[in-house]
């Protein structure tokens, strides 16, 4: 046999074996209800995980770690809730980078985000009305000490 003819045997039996090995796999997978539940809510439970984290993340400063982390731990959480207690970390992880990915766009028009410079400026702004409010109570006191006073 020349090696032509081993190369064509040897494709043969390759492209024959693939879907024998396909369909094992699916039925192996689909006989597996567990892993086919969690497939199915994975991917939406992920999404909502990613979505609150950019909502919080317009309104406080959030490095990208802590932003990934929360929604690893809302992920997690909803799956426990849910009956899933023994969901691998690695696979919520890329669950929640895929959807991420997929949303990025989208999400940073919807919810703009803070940066550690925009949350500096909100909490001297936040400093500053509470120093303004005082004055504004001890002014008030003096005026009804002075009204006080007159009468």
């Amino acid at each position: 046999m020349d090696t032509n003819t081993i190369t064509k045997l040897i494709t043969t039996i390759a492209i024959a074996a693939i879907p024998i090995i396909g369909a094992y796999v699916s039925k192996v997978i689909l006989g597996n209800k567990e892993a086919v539940n969690l497939i199915q809510v994975l991917s939406p439970l992920a999404k909502d995980a990613v979505v609150a984290m950019q909502k919080l993340g317009a309104t406080e400063f959030l490095e990208g770690e802590a932003k990934k982390s929360g929604a690893v731990k809302i992920v997690n959480q909803a799956l426990t809730a849910l009956g899933f207690s023994d969901a691998d970390e690695t696979l919520i992880k890329n669950a929640v980078e895929k959807e991420y990915a997929l949303l990025i766009n989208e999400l940073n028009q919807a919810y703009p985000q803070m940066t550690a410079e925009q949350e500096k400026a909100q909490e001297a702004a936040a400093q500053q009305a509470s120093e303004l409010a005082k004055a504004q109570q001890a002014l008030a006191d003096a005026q009804a000490r002075v009204n006080a006073l007159q009468n």
